[in-house]
Parts: C-alpha cells; sequence; structure tokens
C-alpha cells in the first residue's frame, strides 16, 4: 500500500488546491445571510457527491479500456497521464488569458445571490462548483488510474482512494470543519483567507495546472511502452 499511496499522494494534494472551491465556501462561510453552516455543510456534500460520481466512472471506464495482465508500462496508462497533462496545459493557458469573470470583478453581487439562496440550494451550488472544477478532476483521473492498475490488495486500495477522497475535498471540508469548532471564533481566519485567496486565486490556479501538467506529461513519457 506504502508505494500507492506514495504515487496518488501528489495528485490528492495538486488536485486538493483548488481556489475555486476554496474561495466558493469561504464565500458562504464569510456571508452576512442566515444558517451559513447548513449552507456550508449542503455545498460540502454537494461536492462530495459529485467527486463520488465521478471516481466510480472514471474506476468502471478505467477497468474496461485496460486489459487484463496489462504489464507496468502500457499504452492506457501512458495516454491516460499524456492526455490529462495536456488538458491540463490547455486549461492554464485559457486561465491565463481568459478575462475576469463576473464574479472575480465583483465578488459582492456573487456574496449577495447567495446570501438570498434557500440553505438547500447549496447542495447544487457544491455539486455545480465540482463539475466546472477542471483542473481537479483532470488530477482524479490519473490518480485512480493508479488505483485501478495497482496489484496493492482491494483493503488497500480502498484505504488509498479514501484518502484521496478525503483530501480532495478538503477546500471545501476544512472551512467548514473550522467553524463547526470554533464557531465565530474562526471568523477572523476565514476573512482574511477569503480575502488572500480571492486576490491570488487566479494566480494560484494557473501555477498549479502548469507544474501538473509538466509532472504528468513526464511521467506519461516515461511510462510509454
Amino acid at each position: 500500500m506504502g508505494s500507492l499511496l506514495v504515487a496518488v499522494l501528489p495528485l490528492a494534494v495538486g488536485a486538493a488546491i483548488s481556489p475555486t472551491l476554496l474561495a466558493l465556501q469561504l464565500l458562504v462561510l464569510t456571508g452576512t445571510g442566515g444558517h451559513r453552516l447548513a449552507r456550508a455543510w449542503a455545498l460540502a456534500l454537494g461536492a462530495a457527491f459529485v467527486l463520488a460520481a465521478f471516481s466510480i466512472l472514471c474506476v468502471t471506464a478505467l477497468q474496461r479500456v485496460r486489459p487484463h495482465h496489462e504489464p507496468h508500462r502500457s499504452t492506457t496508462e501512458a495516454a491516460v497521464l499524456l492526455a490529462s497533462g495536456a488538458l491540463l496545459g490547455i486549461l492554464a493557458l485559457r486561465s491565463a488569458v481568459r478575462r475576469p469573470t463576473v464574479g472575480e470583478r465583483q465578488p459582492s453581487r456573487i456574496a449577495g445571490h447567495l446570501d438570498a439562496a434557500p440553505t438547500g440550494w447549496f447542495l447544487s451550488v457544491g455539486a455545480l462548483g465540482m463539475v466546472v472544477n477542471f483542473s481537479t478532476l483532470l488530477l482524479v483521473l490519473p490518480a485512480m488510474h493508479e488505483i485501478t492498475r495497482s496489484t496493492a490488495s482491494t483493503g488497500s486500495k480502498l484505504v488509498v482512494t479514501a484518502v484521496l477522497y478525503v483530501i480532495v475535498l478538503l477546500p471545501v471540508l476544512a472551512p467548514v470543519l473550522l467553524v463547526t469548532a470554533l464557531g465565530s471564533g474562526a471568523d477572523p481566519l476565514l476573512d482574511a483567507t477569503h480575502d488572500w485567496v480571492g486576490a491570488h486565486s487566479r494566480r494560484i490556479g494557473v501555477t498549479i495546472e502548469v507544474a501538473f501538467a509538466a509532472y504528468l506529461i513526464v511521467k506519461g513519457i516515461s511510462a510509454l511502452p
């Protein structure tokens, strides 16, 4: 299990560095609307549901396309890594050149809409936030490939999958767990983090996308049979 965890951990950490999901959760927790804790948990649940569905989809698809008794170095492995790396590179270029979104230009406008929304609506907000969080999903895919192709026991694979799942959800779980534990005592840290993420989210996203695009492409080239 140790070698599998070592292979998956960098991808899990990269997938977890999601300024989009973190900014969305911080926007909910620093908002002025009522029931902020219930809303934040609903958002986390929506994101968790989509991540679980995507992980199952990855496992199902990878098991279908990967031949039985495939050698350690394989065309499938190289294709998954190279495709994920190339798509991350394209995503980084798009992120670097696109114009600021409405949310980036007018965060108070988005916050106002969230403050007026019913609590149940945040399930959809979290789900949509994960669906459009392409950089995270593009790193979960090769991570799931590492797990499905591993010769580790089923129990070890389940443990590593659970570790991957929790780490990827940290951007939406960590803030709400902090508020659940500390209540209003967490507000100064949340406000400061919200301001910092809002000012640097694009730079963070592009940096992660470029770094992991290079990582996956190099790894994909080395995996060619």
